[in-house]
C-alpha cells in the first residue's frame, strides 16, 4: 500500500507514457526495482518500497538516478522456446533538488552502453530502445 504522496509522485511520473507495464528503478546509495503494471483501477505494483523511497528521495531533496523501463506491445525478437521478447523503451531522470530532471535519449544510451570500470562501449541491449525523459510536473507531490 503506498502513501498517499506516493501515489501522486507514481501517477506524475507515468501521466505522460503510453505504455501499460513499466520496471521503476532507483539507484540511492543501493539500487531497487519495482514492476508497476497500470489497469484500470489503479497500479499493480510488485515493490511499494521502492516507491515510498523514491518519494523520500524527492521530498528531502537528495539525490538518486531514476530509470523507467516501459515494455512496448511490438515483439523484439523470440526466443528458441517460443517466448516473445517485447521491445522495452527506457527512459531516466536525475533527481535533484526536490525534482526530477529529465535526462534525453544520448545520455541514457551513455549511461547504459558504457563499461563502468572501463569507460569503453558496450552494446546496446537487444531490443532496448532510448527514449528522451517527459518533464514531471510534481506541484501537487509537493503540495502535501
Amino acid at each position: 500500500m503506498l502513501t498517499s504522496r506516493a501515489r501522486i509522485l507514481l501517477s506524475a511520473l507515468l501521466r505522460d507514457l503510453p505504455d501499460r507495464h513499466h520496471i521503476l528503478t532507483v539507484h540511492t546509495d543501493r539500487t531497487a526495482s519495482t514492476s508497476v503494471v497500470l489497469h484500470t483501477g489503479g497500479w499493480d505494483i510488485e515493490h511499494p518500497p521502492v516507491v515510498e523511497r523514491l518519494s523520500a528521495v524527492l521530498a528531502g531533496g537528495r539525490g538518486a538516478a531514476v530509470v523507467l523501463r516501459s515494455f512496448t506491445p511490438r515483439i523484439s525478437h523470440t526466443l528458441p522456446d517460443g517466448t516473445e521478447i517485447p521491445v522495452k523503451v527506457v527512459r531516466g531522470w536525475r533527481a535533484a533538488d526536490h525534482a526530477l530532471v529529465p535526462l534525453d535519449e544520448a545520455q541514457m544510451f551513455d549511461a547504459h552502453c558504457t563499461d563502468a570500470a572501463s569507460g569503453e562501449p558496450v552494446p546496446p541491449e537487444h531490443g532496448v530502445e532510448f527514449a528522451p525523459a517527459p518533464a514531471v510536473d510534481l506541484s501537487a507531490f509537493h503540495a502535501r
